[in-house]
């Protein structure tokens, strides 16, 4: 089942850094909602549209969205949570290892090419290949923002020419300032001003794809909560696509993987590894040549049961991409039907973390 989240104001999704009452003065917003966030705005609607707090504290919706504790029993699962306009198309984080030229304002795309580590080129990583910027006339950058559905397709079918990212700025601040008032006196408190970034569509016809299972039992549109400040969302299901890979597509993917021997994996979502960037979840038939991967992103949340902050996790960040080679043929579509548009990594996949789409790589 995919919803389709429209905010009826602003919105606001805190970030991993700390705004702690009388200590810290401003806080930050990320764009798109974390697959956690998610996840606790639909069991939160779960309870009041088919139940109440007496059933969900005596575990009597277990089977549906888990306990106070864990979500281990439960059948809800997201996939994912995506940018998207209504009924027409999504939009992913930028491959990472794509750039564009630096300062241009160009929303044209560039790959980045695999360099095996020399005598004339070396560095402190720990693979042997790594990617590297060849023109050394041109700057570039990380182009960051976002891709459409389309542009992805053709990425992962292997083409390298004529994409481009995009730059409209689909979501835009909206600062909030405010204080904190004493209960006693009603006054403002002595250094309690503070300043939120809420954020606002550009266009009124965005909002947020999730793709979510097991929990078929929520009306099909509604009101919900969603984000800091208890700012309401309107949903209803939709029947956009989430995996821009076609059914037609598939076979030309598998082909294409069985030629060179490569593919490439790349992260719809935030992913968490137990050893940092390296996914050694992975499969044992195929072995890790190369990866583009931004810097960590905190992944926390607060833990309803013991009422206090959960553990916080460095994840690897949306858009990261990792070259594998397949090192036993024979299990090519095995392993393929393994990754693609499955959640991987060692925690929180059942929130949507580590969606992952497989990627042709040409030989």
């Amino acid at each position: 089942m995919r919803l389709f989240l429209k905010p009826n104001d602003t919105f606001f999704f805190r970030d991993g850094r700390p705004f702690t009452r009388g200590e810290q003065s401003e806080g930050y917003s990320i764009e798109t909602p974390s697959p956690s966030t998610v996840m606790g705005a639909l069991r939160t609607a779960y309870i009041a549209f088919c139940g109440d707090m007496e059933r969900f504290a005596s575990d009597q919706m277990k089977s549906v969205i888990g306990t106070k504790q864990s979500l281990a029993s439960a059948s809800i699962q997201i996939k994912g949570v995506f940018l998207g306009r209504g009924d027409g198309p999504l939009y992913y984080p930028t491959p990472r290892d794509l750039v564009s030229e630096k300062k241009s304002g160009s929303a044209t795309l560039y790959p980045l090419s695999m360099e095996s580590q020399s005598d004339t080129f070396s560095s402190n990583s720990k693979l042997s290949t790594l990617l590297t910027w060849n023109n050394s006339t041109v700057q570039v950058e990380h182009a960051g923002g976002y891709i459409s559905g389309d542009n992805l397709r053709k990425y992962l079918l292997g083409e390298t020419s004529n994409l481009t990212s995009e730059k409209s700025g689909f979501i835009i601040d909206e600062p909030k300032v405010g204080i904190t008032r004493s209960h006693k006196t009603l006054a403002t408190d002595e250094g309690m001003l503070y300043r939120i970034n809420m954020k606002r569509f550009s266009d009124s016809e965005f909002g947020f794809v999730v793709d979510v299972d097991g929990i078929d039992q929520l009306p099909e549109s509604a009101l919900i909560k969603l984000g800091g400040e208890g700012k309401s969302f309107s949903y209803k299901i939709t029947t956009q696509k989430t995996d821009p890979i076609l059914a037609d597509d598939c076979s030309t993917v598998r082909e294409m993987v069985r030629d060179s021997g490569k593919f490439k994996l790349y992260l719809a979502t935030h992913a968490i590894f137990n050893d940092g960037w390296l996914p050694k979840c992975f499969h044992g038939d195929i072995e890790l040549i190369t990866a583009a991967v931004g810097n960590y992103v905190t992944i926390g949340g607060w833990d309803v049961a013991h009422r206090r902050p959960k553990k916080v996790y460095r994840a690897v960040p949306a858009g990261s991409v990792y070259y594998f080679r397949v090192i036993n043929g024979e299990k090519t579509d095995a392993i393929l039907d393994c990754l693609h548009y499955k959640n991987m990594g060692t925690q929180r996949t059942q929130e949507g973390f580590g969606l992952t789409y497989v990627g042709a790589m040409s030989k």
